[in-house]
């Protein structure tokens, strides 16, 4: 049985988390700072319970698929998660995001993915192959997140 792969990365953005909370929410300006992320196809707006979204996604290289979100759990301002599909190799994907405060003016975010490689053994080699990537890809998507709203 191939198991459920989880890849975190976090960062200490320099803003309450107030202000960083209404950003990580704000679907339309994922391009801005996921790094796969290529393009918003369609959003419901900022994120909220049961709000959606459709987004252009590099997988690897010049693969590309479009994923489909939905928000199944909020809780301002510190705790949301959005399943989604679209990905060929993977199953049960999961975004979580959560903010905790830091000192007296900061907020460390934590980006989560979790997803079950699909087509068993095979597929469980290729997700070595590319879990690397996928770790680096989140750290840099999630360090621009600080510089943008660091600003």
């Amino acid at each position: 049985m191939v198991k459920e792969t989880a890849v975190v990365a976090s960062a200490v953005v320099s803003a309450p988390m107030s202000e960083v909370w209404v950003a990580v929410g704000d679907t339309a300006r994922y391009p801005e700072w996921v790094e796969n992320t290529l393009r918003v196809i369609r959003t419901d707006g900022p994120a909220e319970s049961g709000s959606t979204m459709e987004e252009l996604t590099r997988i690897a290289g010049p693969w590309k698929a479009v994923t489909r979100w939905r928000v199944t759990e909020f809780d301002p301002p510190t705790h949301q998660v959005h399943l989604g599909d679209g990905v060929a190799m993977a199953r049960n994907m999961r975004l979580e995001i959560d903010l905790t405060p830091v000192g007296d003016s900061g907020t460390r975010v934590s980006l989560t993915v979790r997803y079950t490689p699909k087509f068993g053994p095979m597929g469980a080699l290729i997700n070595l192959a590319i879990r690397r990537s996928i770790a680096r890809s989140q750290q840099r998507s999630i360090d621009a997140f600080a510089s943008m709203v660091g600003r």
